[in-house]
């Protein structure tokens, strides 16, 4: 058993690809790329150069392709969030947890229920032992 178990309100993946930026505003004269190491319905886990505060207010324009047969096209989303923790160093970039906190309701189903299909097929082809012979 865990010591300290892990509680989260959502499914999170690290199997799509994410084009993502930050900006400080919805409207951000200038937006900075930064790479996205996985998702779920409530935030993210974020990689950026940019520099960030905990308790910052950013902005993300995300475009996500969550790379599943039947799920056509990319799906954009811009959302705000809160910077909720200093992750540490990878690769010479910043790690930084975010919390949403401006989502639409149907963007936050819409992500949680794909986050959800994902996984499952995921799963699933990993479990496969059907040839396996």
């Amino acid at each position: 058993m865990l010591e300290n178990p892990i509680s989260r309100a959502y499914v999170r993946t690290d199997n799509w690809a994410i084009s993502a930026k930050i900006g400080d505003d919805r409207d951000a004269a200038q937006w900075r790329e930064i790479k996205v190491l996985d998702m779920a319905a409530g935030g993210m886990l974020i990689l950026t150069d940019t520099p960030c505060v905990i308790g910052d207010e950013k902005w993300f324009d995300l475009l996500i392709d969550p790379m599943t047969p039947g799920v056509r096209g990319k799906i954009p989303m811009m959302i705000k969030g809160e910077i909720k923790g200093d992750r540490g160093s990878r690769d010479g970039l910043s790690s930084f947890s975010v919390a949403f906190t401006d989502i639409s309701q149907s963007d936050r189903i819409r992500l949680d229920e794909l986050i959800r299909i994902t996984t499952q097929k995921y799963r699933v082809d990993a479990e496969s032992n059907m040839f396996d012979r």
